[in-house]
């Protein structure tokens, strides 16, 4: 192993074992300067100044992802996300190599003296090995899979989102009566225009693929259910007698077969 060779465990180098991450630490600070429209008699300062931050950290030994904001001085909040193996399986997704690269500012860059940007990354590997990763918080600045990182980041907390207790879906929908029907909105095509269907018992979801009668010749289709409600006769949003049954639930790995034996028999 190179490590062993160098007798350095600070190299970051591909040496044919996967160097996991076990802990990072992401730091952003930003500093604003802001001219008021009139000053306090008396005042010896020109600007207010303006400092926020946060602190990004992602930790293997406690399986956490913490995003903690400060807004102002006396204003914060901290996001904690403690997702058993999941955290790991975030991390074993980072490289550190992904933060080795940085194409830095061309010396003539123009810094903008009323906002201050800056960042510092703090890596942890497995071997014990830190390194530190630091600059102004801008495109050039930055590692340049900063995107990539920060995506993948996003996309594991936004996962999760703001819990049911914000969620239409959970708080909007009253409980359904004996006397309620079933309607399904579903989609042929994804975006496409949506159609009301009738179902005769309460296990589809959201997101379901069924099989309904279309058309005037009721031929058998494909399509996904986009949304479900409880309705009353009076209220139903298509004449009951009208509405078309859902034909039976379609599972994912049924899919292609459905399609093969339909085009065959076209």
């Amino acid at each position: 192993m190179v490590r062993e060779a160098t007798g350095r465990d600070d190299l970051f180098v591909f040496d044919g074992c996967s160097e996991k991450i076990d802990y990072l630490k992401l730091e952003y600070n930003r500093e604003t300067k802001i001219k008021p429209k009139q000053l306090p008699e008396g005042a010896e300062y020109e600007f207010e100044t303006w400092n926020y931050s946060e602190v990004l950290t992602i930790d293997r030994d406690t399986e956490t992802l913490t995003n903690h904001v400060q807004f102002a001085k006396q204003c914060s909040a901290t996001f904690t996300y403690h997702v058993e193996e999941g955290i790991s399986g975030l991390l074993d997704d980072l490289r550190p190599e992904m933060f080795d690269d940085v194409t830095g500012n061309p010396p003539d860059v123009i810094d903008d003296p009323m906002n201050q940007c800056d960042y510092r990354i703090t890596i942890r590997t497995q071997h014990g090995t830190e390194k530190i990763i630091e600059g102004s918080f801008d495109k050039l600045g930055l590692p340049d899979e900063y995107p990539e990182f920060i995506e993948k980041i996003f996309d594991f907390m936004a996962f999760y989102g703001l819990g049911e207790l914000f969620n239409e879906e959970s708080y909007g929908k009253a409980k359904r009566t004996a006397s309620d029907y079933i309607f399904c909105d579903v989609e042929f095509e994804p975006g496409g225009k949506t159609y009301c269907y009738l179902a005769d018992d309460d296990s589809f979801e959201v997101g379901d693929t069924v099989l309904v009668p279309a058309g005037s010749d009721n031929h058998e289709a494909l399509v996904r259910i986009v949304d479900k409600n409880y309705y009353s006769t009076e209220n139903a949003p298509f004449p009951v007698e009208k509405a078309k049954y859902i034909i039976k639930r379609i599972d994912e790995d049924e899919i292609e077969d459905f399609i093969r034996i339909k085009n065959v028999n076209h």
